[in-house]
């Protein structure tokens, strides 16, 4: 099977912040049970971490969910791009490096200058951030019971998608290119 064919098998899954970006810091896993199982997929990303999540938010964007209280109907797959997921990894990396959690790194980059930096040319881009999950498994439990972060990852304005994770620390951005 093709990784298009799978990328058209799984769902998509974004999370609608303020501002296009959303935040999640959980000590502790306090999120509601969220089904969502991960298969291992051909290794479309740069890593295993970045598959994986790749797999997630699509099967979740095919599914649909409850977001609060809203319900999403399911949306298109996305796509890897190499180059969000180098945007991802550097902030991921900032973030743990100088245990800061913010959208805005400590180089002062926003996520849409992050992209730009990676040599990614957004229409829109935006931004998931978490810290203190292990797994994709239980960081896509806990984005899928915010109500922010949920719609962010079944918004049908993206159709992009890279992701990285670096001790403890999840950084996701969403985008359309400009072409």
């Amino acid at each position: 099977m093709s990784i298009q064919s799978l990328s058209a098998l799984c769902g998509l899954l974004l999370v609608a912040g303020c501002a296009g970006s959303a935040s999640l810091d959980v000590p502790e896993q306090t999120a509601a049970p969220v089904e969502v199982r991960v298969e291992a997929s051909p290794d479309v990303a740069g890593t295993p971490v970045g598959s994986a999540m790749l797999v997630a938010v699509n099967r979740v964007r095919a599914a649909g969910a409850t977001c609060g209280d809203v319900w999403h109907p399911p949306v298109r797959p996305l796509s890897w791009d190499h180059r969000l997921e180098r945007a991802a990894q550097g902030h991921a990396r900032d973030m743990v490096r100088h245990a800061h959690f913010e959208h805005r790194g400590t180089d002062g980059r926003d996520p849409g200058e992050r992209a730009r930096h990676a040599g990614y040319h957004w229409w829109a881009v935006a931004e998931n951030i978490a810290r203190h999950q292990s797994t994709v498994d239980q960081v896509m439990r806990d984005w899928l019971a915010s109500p922010d972060h949920c719609r962010q990852l079944l918004s049908p304005k993206y159709v992009e998608l890279g992701a990285a994770e670096s001790g403890g620390y999840w950084s996701q951005m969403f985008a359309v290119s400009r072409g």
